[in-house]
Parts: structure tokens; C-alpha cells; sequence
């Protein structure tokens, strides 16, 4: 046997260059090796039935009987698989530690005080360099280290502190290359510096001189590996800082030469082992991943083997990634195990899978239903409302797929609905829609026969009409051509609840302008914002059509006049003079904004009359205000429709009037500039009423018009001093000439 020779190894790097201490037979800082405590053996009892009193001496032991060596060969001749090892010559052994890996050589020679003895030697060390050079692309063995040492940096992972000659029993996590230490979290925090003012502070307390940490500390950095800079070793700075100090100042430069040299060999060899180690790392991870797919592909045999579909992997599950993707080769007795628990899984997932297969299908039923139903939308609607545009007011498809048909189709669990099984079920959605289009036909009908602002309880109808079976796609069609007959009558305005001014439509124009200018969710919300005029003025429309030469009852909205849209209807109750020709609708629109400005100033003045004459005194009489445009009262003529002639010969007074208005004698005394000024360019003089309460007055306009309106308004002869002013004003609710 080889004997052992030679002192322990010291942890610590010696800085001085070369190979650290050449008696060094030991791989890490480990301390002296603990004590084996002994344990005192109960003395046995003469009440012990297996006690000898021949046996017993108290102080000497007795030689052992044949029945005694018997059984201890029994006890202490049972060993493990490599019990006859060191029976093996030496040179035997040697050789074949010289074919191990690195790692498992170093485990070997931490089995016992007897193989440490033998591999942590000098003379093992061409053992080492054997197992060294058998890993592929290792660098070679760092100068600064001996191969013991270089391995254990390699592969241990144990922390280098060495505390009160007791190791740190925590993982080493971070490993510094260029320092050759290895330590865990804690004692990195407190050995080492990331940044200056950590160095700064560390350093503090060793007592180095300030010149020395100046120099020394960048010949003793390392930012290999880092992100944040350089890094310190503080132990190494603590003994380079000592040696340093004691030597002269030829020798000091030397000094910092070699450390000079020795850094850039230290920072050369630890890149070296740390692209090694990444090389490893990588190879191990794509080892492992190997491994992993490997024993997935066996466990995925045996499962379609079983009947499992590969669908049923539930490749995403944790549990299951677990159990299979392992770097553990598949054993009889690990499937045996992992067996239950997989097929557990899989029929979770499975039923899981095949639920929501099913869920998919049946979306993609209701999606070609809803398709095939949306095309039928525009028909309907164009036939009930003449405007197609009107599919997202359309009932809920859910409606719809609580038709029997519709439901059974949409039950019967295929891929998706097809147009040719659509087809046979179409007539029944139609059908649908009809009754859809006449629920909400006969709602506008009912509320402008009882002129009721509420609408309708269209569920109920709906409901009745749905469960009615008599009912046909024409009968239906019939019925709602006759409530678009009623609903086209010239009778039948509407205005739209939604718009400050209250315009006047007509079917089916008031449809297109609340979809058009307003939003919904539905079709209940847009017809609650049309609202049928009121019982007095329809009544003004029943006498606009009589002045008309034309019948009530038969005139239809479009058009109750021969070209309704051309401006040829004049208003009789307006002067001559300054009455405009109006359409149809602007016609009706005229005496309704003068019907509501009546009702608003009258209940103005009545409820505040000091608000709207703040200048008037407290027993004056108020200023008479008088609706000339009163339909109810007065049978005279409201309208008439003038020919080409008649409407040329008005249009010239007009324009003579308005041309009085710009040579008005007034302009030179009350026009630019005020009085007495120069006269300029000819100024149409603006007068505002104050017969009128301010928020209520016609917008400024010339002498000649608001002339007109004071004896029309207020029924009297204009006095333009007291009873008009030159001031502007800006009222809220106009009053229109």
C-alpha cells in the first residue's frame, strides 16, 4: 500500500505565485476531523437471562468462545457490494481509479480515512490528471490550484467557510471563478464586495493603509459573470494588504507586478471554466430534456396501447407534466405505480375534452343559425318599415332558438348547421319575424288611436301571436301591408321625444330618423321615442288638409300634396310680406313652434310677470299677447298652395319690402356710429320688442317687420319709443314671425 505522506491542505490561496503548498493531500477548507465519541455499554444485570458471569471481568475482556466468534463473523461479515476492494493489489486499484470521472473520484476518496490516505496524496496526483483529461473540453488544471482543488470548484457544492473549524453546513449557491470560492448566501453577503462602497466599508475595519487600498484592490477584482461591476474578495484584499506592508518599496513593486500577472492568469482560466460550465450546464439540461421526452414517448406507447387517445394528454396540467416528463427512465415498477393516477387523470380530462368538443359544436350551430337568421332580418323589415338597416334591433337570437324547430335543430349535437337543413326551418323564423314586425306595426297604430305615450305590452302580443297556430306567412303579410296603410295616412305625425326641436315626421321617415339620430338596444326603444302629436294638433292637420281641397281620411303621408317637397305652400295667418313659402312639413311645423311659443310665454307671464317685465311698474297693465296663428278658434283660412304666377308676384313684394327696410329714413339718424355720425354704407336698423319678455322676443329685425309684429303679437300700433329698443338681445325661445 501507499503510505501517506505529507501535511494537509490549506484552503486559503497563496498569492504569491506558482502552485500553493506542495504538501497540500486534501481537496477543501475542512477542519480537523471530529472525534468519534464513545459510549459507555451498560453494565448487564445478573437478572438478564443472557448474562455469563464467566464472560464478565469488569476490567479486562475475556477471550471469546468458539459459540462468541461466531457470531460476531455474523454480525460484522456482512459488507456492501465493493467490500473486497481494497483486497485488490494496489497497482490494480490505482489503475482502475485512473478511468473515473472526476466527481466520482473525488466521492471515492470521501468514503473513507482509508482511500483519503491513498487518492489525497502526491503521489495520486497522476490519478487526477487521468480523470481530468478523460472529460471532453475541460480546461486544464489553474497553476493556483491543485487537482483536488480544481474538482472540488468543478463539481462540489459545498460553502468554503470554515467557521470555528466547523463547515458551513449551507449550499454554496454563487461561485466566483477568478477567486476559486464557492459560498452560500449568507456568506457571500459578508465575504465578499459587489460594489465600492461595500469594499469601502468592509475594508474599514481591517486597518490597511488608505494608499494600499488604492492601489491594490484592481489587480484583485473580478467583474466575471457580473452584471453590476467588480467584485472583492475581502479575505484575499485582508492578505495581500498584510504581505504588502512588510515588504520594502523595491519589493512592494514586484509585488503588485506579480499580482498584476497572476490576475490576468487567473481572469484567462476562469473564463475558461465558466463557458466549460455553461457548456455543461446546457449539455445537461438538453440531457434531461432528452430523458424527459424519452419517457414521455414510453408512457405515451403504453397508453394508446391501453385505448387513449392522444387528444386526451393533458400536456398543459402540472400534475401530469410531472408524472411524466421525469428525467428517470420508466421502469415495470414505476409505471405499476404512476399507472392509477394517469388514467385518473386522463378520464377527467378526457370527459372534460369531449364537453367542451361538444360545447364548440353547439356554438357552431348557433352561430350559422344566427348567420341564416340575420339574412332573413332586411326582408322583414324592408316589408314593415321599408328601411333594412335596422339588424341590430332585431329580436335576440335566443328568441329564435326557442322555435320547436329551430330548438330541435339546434339539439341535434352535429358539426354545424348546413343552408340545406336551414332551409327547412326558414319558413318558420320568417314566419317569426312577420309576427315581430307586426307586434311593433300594430303598437305605433294602437298608441296613435288612443294617444297613449306608454307603450304597449308587446311580450303579451307576442306571446298570444307565437302561440296562435292558425296564423300564416300571408295572413301576416296582409296584416301588416293594412297597419302600414293606416300608419301612412297624412293623419298620422309624429315627433320624436328625443330632439329639442320638435319636428314633425311621418311615416316611415320618423323611422329612419330615430335610428338614424339616435341609439338603441332594441326595438322598444326606439318606437317609446316616437310620440304621436296631440288630439288639438292633429286637429291642425285635419284643417291643413281641408284648406287643402284634400280628404282627412284618405290623404296619405307620401305625398298629401302634389310636390310636397317643393316650397309652395304659404302660410295666411304670416303677412304677405314677410310669410315664407313652406313644404308640407315645414308648413306644419311653422304652426305648431307658433302654437307651443304662445303656450310657453303665456305660462310665463303668468307664473312670474316682475321676472318677464322687470321695468314695468306694479298697477300697469301687462302687454297683450295674442296667438295669431290659433287654429281651434278661428275657421279663416290656414294655408294655401300658389301656382308659378301668384308665387312670383310675392316673391316681388317681398323683395320690395325688404328693400324698404335697407333705405329706411332711420338709418341716418340710428344706424353706424350713432347720432350725428357720417353716413356710411346703408345699415337695415335692428329693433327687439319689449312688449315680449326678454327670453321670448323675436330675434333684432328691421322697422317694417317689427311693425308687423307688434300689431300681430300684441295687437296694437307700434309705438317705436316706448315699445321696441335698439339693444340686442339673444332670447332663449324666440318668437317666430
Amino acid at each position: 500500500m501507499v503510505a501517506t505522506v505529507g501535511k494537509k491542505i490549506k484552503f486559503e490561496l497563496d498569492f504569491s505565485g506558482g502552485e500553493l503548498d506542495g504538501e497540500r493531500d486534501e481537496e477543501g477548507p475542512a477542519g480537523s476531523p471530529r472525534k468519534r465519541r464513545r459510549t459507555k455499554q451498560p453494565k448487564p444485570s445478573k437478572d438478564d437471562p443472557a448474562f455469563n458471569p464467566g464472560s464478565w471481568s469488569g476490567t479486562r475482556k475475556e477471550k471469546a468462545t468458539p459459540g462468541a466468534n461466531e457470531l460476531i463473523t455474523r454480525r460484522n461479515g456482512r459488507g456492501g457490494k465493493l467490500r473486497d476492494l481494497m483486497n485488490v493489489p494496489v497497482d490494480i486499484f490505482i489503475e482502475v481509479c485512473c478511468y473515473l470521472h472526476p466527481y466520482d473520484l473525488r466521492r471515492l476518496a470521501l468514503t473513507s480515512k482509508r482511500l483519503r490516505d491513498l487518492l489525497m496524496t502526491k503521489k495520486a496526483k497522476h490519478i487526477w490528471k487521468a480523470a481530468i483529461a478523460s472529460i471532453p473540453d475541460l480546461p486544464e488544471c489553474p497553476t493556483d490550484l491543485s487537482e483536488p482543488q480544481y474538482v472540488f470548484l468543478l463539481y462540489a457544492s459545498e460553502c468554503y467557510t470554515v467557521p470555528m473549524n466547523k463547515r458551513c453546513t449551507s449550499r454554496g449557491t454563487t461561485t466566483d471563478w477568478f477567486h476559486r470560492v464557492r459560498f452560500c448566501t449568507a456568506c457571500y453577503a459578508k465575504k465578499m464586495a459587489t460594489d465600492y462602497l461595500s469594499f469601502r466599508k468592509k475594508t474599514r475595519r481591517l486597518g490597511l493603509n488608505t494608499a494600499f487600498l488604492s492601489l491594490i484592490p484592481s489587480w484583485l477584482d473580478s467583474s466575471l459573470g457580473y452584471e453590476h461591476g467588480a467584485v472583492y474578495y475581502i479575505e484575499a484584499i485582508e492578505k495581500a494588504g498584510r504581505e504588502y506592508e512588510t515588504l520594502s518599496k523595491e519589493q512592494a513593486e514586484e509585488y503588485l507586478s506579480r499580482l498584476k500577472d497572476m490576475r490576468s492568469y487567473q481572469y484567462t482560466t476562469a473564463t475558461d471554466m465558466l463557458r466549460w460550465k455553461d457548456r455543461q450546464i446546457a449539455s445537461r439540461a438538453h440531457d434531461i430534456a432528452r430523458e424527459k421526452n424519452a419517457r414521455f414517448e414510453s408512457i405515451k406507447l403504453k397508453l394508446l396501447e391501453l385505448g387513449w387517445n392522444e387528444k386526451d394528454f393533458p400536456i398543459w396540467d402540472r400534475e401530469f407534466r410531472d408524472l411524466v416528463f421525469k428525467d428517470q427512465k420508466l421502469t415495470a415498477k414505476i409505471w405499476q405505480n404512476i399507472q392509477p393516477e394517469l388514467e385518473a387523470q386522463l378520464e377527467t380530462y378526457r370527459n372534460s375534452r369531449l364537453e367542451g368538443e361538444k360545447q364548440k359544436r353547439r356554438n357552431n350551430r348557433e352561430y350559422a343559425i344566427s348567420k341564416f337568421y340575420h339574412q332573413l332580418g332586411p326582408e322583414a323589415l324592408n316589408l314593415a318599415f321599408e328601411h333594412r338597416d335596422l339588424n341590430s334591433l332585431l329580436p335576440k337570437v335566443e328568441e329564435v332558438f326557442a322555435i320547436p324547430s329551430i330548438r330541435a335543430l339546434l339539439e341535434n349535437d352535429t358539426e354545424t348547421v348546413t343552408e340545406e337543413q336551414w332551409i327547412g326551418v326558414a319558413p318558420d323564423a320568417r314566419l317569426f319575424l312577420l309576427k315581430w314586425c307586426r307586434d311593433c306595426l300594430k303598437q305605433l297604430t294602437d298608441r296613435l288611436d288612443h294617444n297613449a305615450m306608454a307603450p304597449a305590452n308587446k311580450s303579451t302580443k307576442r306571446t298570444e301571436a307565437t302561440n296562435s297556430k292558425a296564423e300564416t306567412a300571408e295572413g301576416i303579410t296582409t296584416s301588416i301591408e293594412g297597419l302600414r296603410a293606416k300608419l301612412s295616412r297624412a293623419t298620422a305625425v309624429w315627433s320624436c321625444d328625443g330632439c329639442y326641436h320638435k319636428n314633425v315626421f311621418w311615416f316611415p321617415h320618423a323611422i329612419k330618423h330615430v335610428s338614424g339620430c339616435h341609439s338603441f338596444n332594441n326595438m322598444d326603444g326606439m318606437l317609446s321615442m316616437l310620440q304621436p302629436l296631440r288630439r288639438d294638433d292633429q286637429k291642425l292637420v285635419v284643417r291643413l288638409l281641408r284648406d287643402l281641397k284634400l280628404d282627412p281620411k284618405t290623404a296619405k303621408s307620401e305625398p298629401p300634396v302634389e310636390d310636397q317637397n317643393e316650397k309652395n305652400l304659404l302660410c295666411t295667418r304670416c303677412d304677405e310680406r314677410i310669410a315664407k313659402y313652406m313644404s308640407w312639413n315645414e308648413m306644419v311645423d311653422h304652426f305648431l313652434a307658433a302654437q307651443r311659443w304662445f303656450e310657453k310665454v303665456t305660462e310665463a307671464v303668468r307664473k312670474s310677470p316682475k321676472a318677464c317685465y322687470p321695468s314695468r311698474t306694479v298697477n300697469s297693465e301687462l302687454p297683450k299677447i295674442i296667438n295669431d296663428h290659433d287654429w281651434a278658434s278661428r275657421d279663416a283660412l290656414l294655408v294655401r298652395q300658389d301656382d308659378e304666377e301668384t308665387k312670383e308676384a310675392v316673391l316681388k313684394l317681398q323683395d320690395s319690402f325688404s328693400d324698404q327696410g335697407m333705405n329706411d329714413p332711420l338709418c341716418n339718424v340710428k344706424g353706424i356710429g350713432g347720432k350725428g355720425s357720417k353716413k356710411n354704407l346703408p345699415k337695415e336698423v335692428k329693433w327687439c320688442c319689449l312688449l315680449c319678455p326678454k327670453s321670448y322676443r323675436p330675434y333684432a329685425c328691421s322697422t317694417g317687420k317689427i311693425k308687423l309684429h307688434i300689431r300681430s303679437k300684441h295687437g296694437k300700433e307700434p309705438d317705436l319709443e316706448t315699445d321696441t329698443t335698439l339693444e340686442d338681445s339673444y332670447p332663449s325661445h324666440p318668437c317666430p314671425l
